[in-house]
């Protein structure tokens, strides 16, 4: 399934995500919006990822919000078989799912590149 793209910006987006894929250990990496839809050509797994981690997040940053305990960036989630990091990207989210056995620190420095390159790409272009 293709979502709200073109075949150059789905190329954009496979390309930021690269870096990430390149690491030992990284199994997925998807763009979604935080409405929940993926972004690009995603399988079946790739649209229920989407949507259950945009509300995941959101519930995650309102709670965050409601305690007066800053401003959450990136979701960590350990389970038996690896990760699951969810950041958002302004109107995105980047979601990588990992190995139990992933180098979380590789992954955390190639995410924050993926994070800028996404922003860039994102950005309104200003009129004028």
């Amino acid at each position: 399934m293709n979502y709200n793209v073109t075949k150059k910006q789905d190329s954009d987006f496979k390309e930021i995500l690269k870096p990430v894929m390149r690491i030992n250990g990284v199994k997925n990496c998807i763009i979604a919006t935080m409405d929940g839809m993926p972004v690009g050509n995603l399988d079946q797994d790739g649209v229920i990822i989407s949507a259950t981690s945009a509300a995941v997040l959101g519930a995650i940053t309102e709670m965050v919000k409601n305690i007066n305990f800053g401003i959450a960036e990136k979701l960590i989630v350990e389970t038996d078989f690896g990760k699951i990091i969810i950041e958002e990207v302004g109107d995105h989210a980047i979601i990588v799912l990992t190995e139990d056995n992933v180098n979380i620190g590789m992954v955390r420095i190639t995410l924050k590149k993926a994070v800028k390159n996404l922003q860039s790409l994102t950005q309104p272009v200003p009129n004028g």
